[in-house]
C-alpha cells in the first residue's frame, strides 16, 4: 500500500473535527437542565413528569446505542455524522413547537436522543480509537473534551438566549446552527480509517506500528464480534461502571441546575456553574487520558473518581444559607475529577475489545450508561417529587458511582495492556 509522510498526522485533524462536533451535541444534550428549568417555570407539571422526556431520550439512546456502533463499523463518520447531526438539529426545532408532555417525548425523547446517539460518545469514541494506539489516552480525552467545552459554552449561552428570547426561540435557534454547520463539516472532511489516506494507526510507518501492535493488542486469533463480548466477564463490569457514570452524568445535567435554584442561587449563576464544570472536565480529561496511558485505566480512574464524589458530596450539602465558596469549592474539585469518566471508559474498552467490531461493542456498553442515565434523570424527579428536595438522591448517585469505579478493576484492562487473558 502506498503510503504519504505528512508533516500533520490527519489523526489529529480528525480529533479536531470530533472535539467540534462533541462541543455541540453534547452540549445541546446538557442543556437539558435549562429546558428542565424552563418547562418547570411555564407548566404546572410535576417534576417526575417534566424530566420523563429526558429519560425518555437516555432509554433511545441506551436501546440503539449498539445500532450505532454497528452502522458506524459499516458506514463510517462521513454518512453517520451528517444524518445525526441533522437529527439532533431537527429535533431541537421539533421540541420548540412542543406544548405537552407526549410531544417532548418524541421530539426531544426521540429526534433529540438519536442526534446524539447516532454523532456522540459511542461513535466519536470508536472513531478516535481506529486512528490511535500509542496515544489513545490523549487522544480521546482531546475528542471527549469537546463535551466538556460544549457544556461550558454552549449551556449558559442556551440560557442566556431563554432568558433574552424565551426558550422556543432559543431553541430553534440553535437547532439551524447545527444543521448548517455540523453536518456539511463532516461530510467534507472526516475519514474512517487511517487506511483511507494511505496512514497507519499514530502515523507511525509499519514496521514500528506492527512493533507496537505486538504490545498494545489483545491477544487474539480472530478479531472480538459482540457475541464475543456479551460471553466475557470484563464487558459485564464495565457495562456496570458505565451505569454509574450514566447515573451520575445525567442528574447532574438534568437535575443540578434546578437544585442549585431551589438553594437560593440565580438560575444565570447555575447555568455559568454547569459551564464552568465543563471547563474543568475539558482540561482535566485529557489529562487524565494521559496518566492513564502511562499509569494504568484502573488507578488514575479511582483517583479522578474521588475527586468528583468529594465535589458532588459538597453539592449534595448545599442548603439556602450556604456561602458562595462552598459553591464554587464543590464545582471545582467535581469538575477536575469528573474528565476522568469519559476518556477512561472509552480507553479501557479499547484496550479490551479493539477491533473491526468496536463501535459495535461500545454501543453495547452504553446501553449500561443509558439505563443509569434514565435512573438517574427520572429517579432525581420522583425523589424531589416525593421528598421535596434532591440530598437523598445525591447520596445514592456517590454509591452508584463507587460501585462503578470498583467494576472498572474487576474488568481489568490493565490485563489487556500487559498481554494477560482477561476473561
Amino acid at each position: 500500500m502506498h503510503t504519504r509522510v505528512t508533516r500533520l498526522y490527519y489523526g489529529w485533524i480528525v480529533v479536531a473535527l470530533a472535539f467540534i462536533t462533541m462541543m455541540f451535541v453534547v452540549g445541546t444534550f446538557a442543556s437539558s437542565g435549562v429546558l428542565f428549568a424552563a418547562l418547570v417555570s411555564e407548566y404546572d407539571w410535576s417534576r417526575a413528569t417534566t424530566s420523563l422526556p429526558f429519560s425518555i431520550a437516555l432509554v433511545a439512546y441506551a436501546a440503539t446505542a449498539w445500532l450505532a456502533g454497528r452502522l458506524f463499523d459499516r458506514y463510517g463518520p462521513r454518512w453517520l455524522f451528517p444524518i445525526g447531526t441533522t437529527c439532533l438539529g431537527l429535533g431541537l426545532i421539533a421540541s420548540a413547537y412542543a406544548h405537552t408532555p407526549w410531544q417532548l417525548c418524541l421530539t426531544w425523547g426521540l429526534l433529540v436522543g438519536q442526534g446524539f446517539n447516532l454523532a456522540g460518545f459511542v461513535t466519536h469514541s470508536a472513531l478516535v480509537s481506529l486512528w490511535f494506539r500509542r496515544n489513545l489516552g490523549v487522544a480521546v480525552g482531546l475528542a471527549i473534551s469537546g463535551a466538556s467545552i460544549g457544556s461550558l459554552t454552549i449551556v449558559p449561552a442556551v440560557q442566556y438566549l431563554v432568558d433574552q428570547i424565551g426558550w422556543r426561540s432559543a431553541y430553534t435557534l440553535l437547532g439551524w446552527i447545527i444543521i448548517v454547520c455540523l453536518a456539511p463539516m463532516n461530510a467534507l472532511w472526516q475519514r474512517h480509517h487511517p487506511a483511507d489516506l494511505g496512514l497507519y494507526p499514530d502515523g507511525l510507518p509499519p514496521d514500528i506500528a506492527a512493533s507496537d501492535a505486538s504490545e498494545l493488542e489483545m491477544p487474539s486469533t480472530a478479531p472480538l464480534t459482540l457475541g464475543d463480548a456479551l460471553r466475557s466477564l470484563p464487558f459485564w463490569f464495565l457495562f456496570i461502571m458505565a451505569a454509574g457514570v450514566g447515573w451520575l452524568s445525567n442528574i447532574v445535567s438534568v437535575h443540578l441546575i434546578a437544585h442549585l435554584t431551589d438553594n437560593g442561587f440565580s438560575s444565570l449563576l447555575a447555568a455559568s456553574m454547569v459551564g464552568l464544570m465543563g471547563l474543568l472536565r475539558a482540561g482535566s480529561g485529557t489529562v487524565w487520558g494521559g496518566l492513564s496511558d502511562r499509569f494504568g485505566r484502573e488507578s488514575m480512574y479511582t483517583i479522578g473518581s474521588a475527586l468528583s464524589l468529594t465535589g458532588f458530596t459538597g453539592l449534595a450539602m448545599l442548603h439556602p444559607q450556604s456561602a458562595l465558596w462552598m459553591l464554587y469549592a464543590s464545582i471545582l474539585v467535581l469538575g477536575l475529577g469528573f474528565g476522568v469518566h469519559g476518556a477512561v471508559e472509552a480507553s479501557s474498552i479499547a484496550d479490551l475489545f479493539h477491533g473491526p467490531h468496536l463501535g459495535t461493542i461500545l454501543g453495547a456498553v452504553e446501553l449500561g450508561w443509558g439505563i443509569g442515565g434514565f435512573l438517574g434523570s427520572w429517579g432525581g424527579g420522583f425523589w424531589y417529587d416525593t421528598w421535596g428536595r434532591y440530598h437523598g438522591v445525591f447520596i445514592v448517585t456517590i454509591g452508584v458511582s463507587a460501585v462503578g469505579c470498583t467494576a472498572l478493576w474487576l474488568a481489568a484492562p490493565r490485563r489487556a495492556k500487559t498481554g494477560q487473558k482477561s476473561s
